[in-house]
């Protein structure tokens, strides 16, 4: 009991002292800081009265001090994450609200819900960080204490717009670290609206069409005029099972329980894997049968789809008779029968169908004139009478490459697979994309004997080629036996300090993981000594890229060895080629091209972040960054 009065005593303490913080109102607060200190006076009483089993002790201050925690908790809560941010659980969801592409303002309908999910618990009347408000357009232009959020006359000058693309780890990144960040479509959306001279009333439809930002909030807007549907996702484990090279079932959308279902290839096909569909045939909403080969039995597998909404029955050889069993798909709205040996009875089944819409029939022995009669006892439907079929190839997903540890120090064995045992996958090796007529096949494991960029596409008949997957593995030959920095790395970004560029563990995507070293303000400068003179035929940088966190190639890159005298000698440079877009995060392996092999006793390699970020990023001007996780000497 008294270490919990002693700690309500310090949260109390602590409270007052975030207070005293700028950015909170004293009128948005009080209630929760009385409330606070009232469960600490109820606590020090019922400590002191604890020892007394009375009504008191046993009944009311439990109760109380229950009942004022909860008030006191939520107020807080209120504050800091937003109105009802505890009662929200409890009520019901409020449905997103959606509009027309005509209707929607770019503000009020795309700007303001991103500010509102991401930066309102921060910046809002009853908190006020930096004295900034985002929660109304007026406060959105008056911008903070540190200047506008948004400005007129330079939009690219923004403080909203740069805090955004700040790193994580940054202390004035926005969202802060912990808080829920923005997405790259949230990101793009805010700064194509900024750079846009931030319109408060003006509609998303008179947005120049070729404007970026239309596009994006088309997208946005297309995006969140999804259906909603009552029942529950299939189980991954179910959807892995009936996905095969012949068989392609996805969700119709991300999140979406619906299921879009493909079939491929004629002579793999059989009525028993239609039937392997009735465990998901509830969630299956599209289904796409077209140039396969389709009877009565399989019409009424379908006829079971409750939810199906569109059905693609192309070129599948039906008669019409058949079509009888789609008269129990009550949500069936759009359906293909092109390429069909049809009569104009047909039409008359089709009649049964009530949800029907949009009527796909081309190449029948239907005439035109039947279905122009047909069109004018039934002007609900719309019919296209063109060719439409969704069934071309698609692409092959990418190959697997496989292997252990990214770092060797003799040899590295690669392996290339893919799911769909029939496919070619292509490969290379020297920095060329693959492609299907020059780059070699893979037949067997690949053995590496030096650092190299392992490049793969898949390929086979009936398929687009799959897209590139690329790897890089590093060859570790020589360890210097002492290691030094000129220079010590950022603070939040030490790692192991030098002995991170030969612990021969290679980072990854997350630069903050411990596992990079990050330079901004001073170069890497690494001084590298062996006990022995060593011949040294190629350097290779193990470095990061990341063009929305700043980190960017180095500008300059320096080599020199010790000579016999103890004097320095470049002995080689390189400028690398910088990015002209944001081309997202990437690992490269940067081979540092030695004309000739060199015999020292001492290297120093000199790494020179660039020192401003070019003029086609939002935070121009700025320093960039250089990481490095793993220096490779061979």
């Amino acid at each position: 009991m008294l270490i919990a009065l002693l700690f309500t005593g310090l949260t109390v303490v602590a409270g007052f002292l975030l207070s005293s913080e700028p950015g909170y109102s004293y009128e948005n607060f009080k209630f929760h800081q009385w409330t606070a200190v009232s469960v600490f006076w109820l606590a020090s009483v019922w400590y002191w009265i604890d020892q007394k089993e009375n009504f008191y002790t046993l009944k009311l201050l439990p109760v109380t001090s229950s009942l004022l925690i909860v008030i006191t908790g939520h107020l807080g809560a209120s504050i800091t994450h937003g109105e009802d941010f505890l009662l929200e659980p409890l009520n019901s969801p409020a449905k997103q609200v959606q509009v027309s592409l005509e209707e929607a303002e770019a503000f009020n309908h795309i700007i303001k819900p991103i500010l509102e999910q991401k930066c309102i618990s921060c910046h809002k009347a009853s908190k006020q960080k930096g004295e900034l408000r985002l929660d109304e357009a007026k406060y959105i232009m008056a911008g903070g204490k540190t200047g506008l959020s948004i400005d007129l006359k330079n939009p690219k000058e923004s403080l909203l717009l740069k805090r955004i693309h700040l790193p994580l780890e940054d202390d004035e990144h926005m969202p802060p670290k912990g808080k829920v960040q923005l997405n790259d479509q949230e990101k793009q959306l805010l700064e194509t609206w900024i750079l846009a001279s931030s319109p408060m009333d003006k509609k998303v439809v008179d947005f120049n069409t070729k404007e970026q930002f239309f596009t994006l909030a088309k997208n946005w807007v297309e995006s969140r005029q999804t259906i909603h549907y009552d029942f529950e996702a299939a189980k991954p484990k179910i959807i892995k099972s009936l996905n095969d090279e012949y068989r392609l079932i996805e969700p119709i959308s991300p999140q979406s329980p619906a299921l879009a279902v493909r079939f491929f290839g004629k002579n793999q096909f059989n009525s028993d894997r239609l039937q392997e569909l009735e465990k998901i045939g509830e969630k299956i909403v599209y289904l796409n049968l077209s140039h396969l080969d389709l009877n009565d039995e399989d019409l009424k597998v379908i006829g079971g789809f409750k939810n199906l909404e569109n059905l693609n029955l192309n070129f599948t050889g039906l008669d019409g008779t058949s079509l009888d069993h789609l008269a129990n798909l009550p949500n069936l709205q759009k359906l293909s029968i092109s390429g069909n040996p049809l009569k104009a009875e047909t039409l008359n089944r089709l009649k049964k169908i009530h949800s029907l819409q949009v009527l796909y029939i081309w190449n029948t022995k239907i005439s035109d004139s039947e279905i122009d009669h047909f069109l004018s006892l039934n002007q609900k439907i719309t019919i296209e009478r063109g060719y439409k079929d969704d069934a071309g190839p698609i692409a092959l997903n990418a190959p697997i490459i496989e292997f252990d540890n990214p770092i060797f120090k003799q040899s590295k064995k690669i392996s290339l697979k893919h799911p769909i045992g029939s496919v070619r996958i292509h490969y290379t090796l020297d920095g060329t994309k693959p492609d299907s007529l020059h780059s070699p096949i893979y037949q067997e494991p690949i053995l590496l004997h030096e650092s190299s960029t392992i490049q793969a596409r898949a390929f086979a008949p009936g398929w687009i080629g799959s897209p590139i997957n690329q790897a890089v593995v590093f060859k570790s030959g020589i360890i210097p036996d002492e290691i030094e920095l000129s220079y010590d790395p950022d603070e939040k970004y030490k790692g192991k300090g030098a002995q991170t560029l030969f612990d021969l563990e290679k980072g990854d995507e997350d630069f903050a993981s411990g596992k990079w070293l990050g330079f901004q303000k001073q170069p890497l400068e690494a001084i590298l000594e062996f006990t022995q003179v060593k011949t040294i035929n190629n350097i290779a940088l193990s470095l990061l890229t990341d063009e929305g966190s700043h980190i960017f190639p180095p500008s300059q890159i320096e080599i020199a060895q010790k000579n016999p005298d103890g004097n320095w000698e470049i002995i080689y440079t390189e400028k690398p080629e910088q990015p002209k877009e944001n081309l997202g995060k990437q690992m490269l392996l940067k081979t540092l091209g030695l004309e000739k092999a060199m015999q020292t006793e001492a290297v120093k390699i000199r790494v020179i972040p660039l020192a401003a970020l070019p003029s086609w990023h939002p935070s121009k001007g700025s320093k960039a960054w250089v990481f490095i996780d793993e220096i490779l000497i061979n």
